[in-house]
């Protein structure tokens, strides 16, 4: 798979995102090389002395996105994660492959930071917020760094939604909330909080809703 020739249509702390026009569905994350990696503070330092640490982060995802799968609890909705479908040797490096979230023509859609910044969040985004909320939480998605910048908008089968599409999975070094589920609770309720004031918004934790 050549990708070098393609601009990222997406880029975070560890991997761009490439969009190949061969392959509509799917997009490509591959981790960003040392150069282009911000190395300071703890995480530099654990990048510098552990270097295969990187891979942690992927075997996390992974790791999350089978237990949500084949675990036997009741879900509603679709999956509020993007789809993980393996690796695949690309030119710039092995590229996991994920499920492509977007709407219209866009090779990805705009995440909820997105929306916010050019005034497009409406009334019929936070309904879908609020049932994107309840899935995760039907769902029991365990997550690290659920923000603005990796929800995002899109449509699966002409069902618009949101996707949590990064910070998939349980980083932290003492995995409390892989073993608790009140303790992924009010990790997803912090998250949810520092959301909501970003969109003017107030989350109710015990009605688990924006409003």
């Amino acid at each position: 798979m050549t990708l070098s020739g393609l601009d990222p249509v997406a880029r975070g702390a560890d991997r761009a995102v490439y969009f190949h026009p061969d392959y509509k569905n799917i997009l490509f994350k591959v981790l960003l090389s040392r150069e282009d990696l911000a190395l300071s503070g703890f995480r530099g330092l654990s990048l510098k002395l552990f270097p295969s640490t990187r891979a942690r982060a992927i075997l996390k995802e992974y790791a999350c996105f089978v237990r949500i799968q084949t675990r036997g609890w009741t879900k509603s909705g679709d999956i509020p994660v993007s789809r993980l479908y393996g690796f695949a040797q690309t030119d710039i490096g092995t590229a996991s492959i994920v499920e492509r979230v977007h709407c219209d023509n866009g090779p990805i859609g705009p995440t909820l930071s997105d929306l916010n910044r050019k005034g497009a969040f409406s009334s019929e985004h936070l309904v879908l917020l609020n049932d994107f909320a309840a899935r995760i939480l039907s769902w029991q998605v365990r997550t690290t760094d659920m923000n603005m910048n990796n929800i995002a908008y899109g449509e699966r089968e002409g069902r618009p939604q949101f996707v949590l599409v990064d910070g998939i999975g349980d980083t932290f070094a003492i995995p409390i909330r892989t073993w608790s589920l009140f303790a992924m609770k009010k990790g997803q309720a912090e998250s949810f909080t520092k959301i909501a004031r970003e969109l003017g918004l107030n989350w109710n934790e015990s009605r688990w809703r924006f409003e």
